[in-house]
């Protein structure tokens, strides 16, 4: 980690809340990577509140570039740190949920097996919600990939349930401050180098240029799926 990663590691656990600080330490302890600090907000501007975030529905957002998906999510009940391993005997700390339940959590919406993301125009990757069960998991609060049949537990840092994906999904480490929720970086590996690499013509066409796609953000708008993207494919 160079100076600059350092800082702004300092920086995001100086400004956490007390009982957060534990879980950023122990996750920088193995792959924890800062970014810029978002504010995560309503289409309408104003601050997302945890009250916002329905246990019933799918969120999505940008962070932490311009161009690469998240899903939102309140798991409707305490989300405990837990130890997120892969297939390949990785492992590292995750701090769980925030908000006043602790429920609420983020992870990157770009699969780890082939990369299959949200599109304005479809999406085969979805969280289902309490209520909403996934047929090939058989529950529902599970992250599901319907390219290829991935499942994800939200509860667990976005850990394999099922399917062929190698490792978890990114998880997108949140605070909770003064009522207002935020983006602070990123835990576990992260495919973005080679969604980039993949998806080049098709960003370039939805934002204009790859210098564009890869704008670092400090505010993300938080949406309804269905409001982002036109087919929300489920199995």
């Amino acid at each position: 980690m160079d100076r600059r990663d350092f800082i702004k590691v300092c920086t995001a656990v100086a400004l956490a809340p007390p009982s957060f600080i534990t879980g950023i330490l122990r996750a920088e302890e193995t792959s924890f990577k800062p970014y810029k600090k978002a504010l995560l907000v309503k289409e309408n501007g104003e601050p997302i509140r945890p009250e916002d975030v329905s246990p019933l529905k799918e969120y999505i957002f940008f962070y932490p570039y311009r161009s690469t998906p998240c899903l939102l999510m309140d798991l409707d009940s305490e989300v405990k740190p837990v130890k997120v391993k892969a297939k390949n005997g990785e492992s590292y700390m995750w701090p769980g949920g925030v908000g006043p339940k602790r429920s609420i959590v983020a992870f990157s919406a770009i699969c780890s097996h082939q990369l299959s993301y949200p599109t304005p125009d479809q999406t085969f990757i979805n969280y289902y919600p309490k209520g909403k069960v996934a047929k090939v998991a058989g529950r529902d609060r599970v992250i599901q990939c319907c390219a290829h049949m991935s499942a994800f537990d939200p509860a667990r840092g976005g850990e394999v349930i099922g399917g062929p994906a190698p490792f978890p999904l990114t998880a997108i480490v949140l605070s909770y401050e003064d009522g207002k929720i935020y983006a602070l970086g990123t835990l576990g590996r992260e495919v973005y180098e080679d969604f980039f690499d993949v998806f080049k013509p098709d960003l370039r066409r939805l934002y204009g240029s790859s210098r564009r796609a890869k704008e670092l953000v400090d505010r993300c708008v938080v949406m309804d799926i269905t409001s982002y993207t036109k087919d929300v494919i489920r199995c």
